[in-house]
């Protein structure tokens, strides 16, 4: 038992003793440092001549990952779409009317594939907006900008303030033939909503 004793205690002095050495090599080593006003530029790691291996600056920038998954969405289902430069537009109105972002361009899908087949060519109606009126393009916007943002409006005033979020509930309204089709349009949306992750 001895033995064992003394062994304990020499390795907890070797131990110690090798830590606090560590300890000295450390702070008498020089790092380099940065001026708290110092802030990275560049958006690539540009390193110092190898000899030396310091960092000279980095920075990262952010990017909203729901105009990626709407970008990689209509490239995966509707590579031609015209809306293709138009994701920004699809995430600001989700923002601006607080409702899911994956919603508009999922109904798009369902109502035009995206654009394609639009009832005129220069309604930039996706959405089969009023087509239900006997016109024959049924509602007509500017641009793509603008009917984007209409739908996320249009969506925030007539459904969500009135708390009509559920798919069902909205098809209802929105498609209503497609009640009698074991609700076929909120079944087209959330199947591509689900597509947009």
């Amino acid at each position: 038992m001895g033995k064992k004793a003394l062994k304990v205690f020499v390795w907890f002095q070797v131990t110690t003793i090798l830590l606090l050495v560590n300890l000295i090599l450390l702070s008498t080593m020089k790092t380099p440092q940065i001026a708290a006003h110092e802030t990275f530029q560049s958006t690539d790691v540009a390193l110092a001549p190898s000899s030396t291996g310091k960092v000279l600056g980095i920075s990262i920038e952010g990017a909203d990952a729901r105009e990626l998954l709407i970008k990689s969405f209509i490239t995966k289902f509707q590579p031609n779409s015209p809306m293709m430069p138009f994701t920004t537009a699809f995430v600001t109105a989700a923002d601006t009317y607080q409702i899911d972002y994956r919603l508009i361009p999922a109904i798009a899908m369902c109502e035009s594939n995206l654009g394609t087949h639009i009832p005129a060519h220069d309604s930039f109606n996706a959405w089969g907006i009023a087509v239900y009126t006997g016109q024959q393009s049924g509602k007509m916007f500017n641009d793509w900008n603008h009917a984007i943002d209409w739908v996320g409006k249009y969506i925030r005033e007539k459904y969500y303030n009135r708390s009509i979020t559920n798919l069902t509930e909205i098809g209802a309204i929105w498609a209503p033939p497609s009640v009698m089709k074991d609700n076929s349009w909120a079944k087209c949306v959330q199947g591509f909503m689900d597509q947009i992750r």
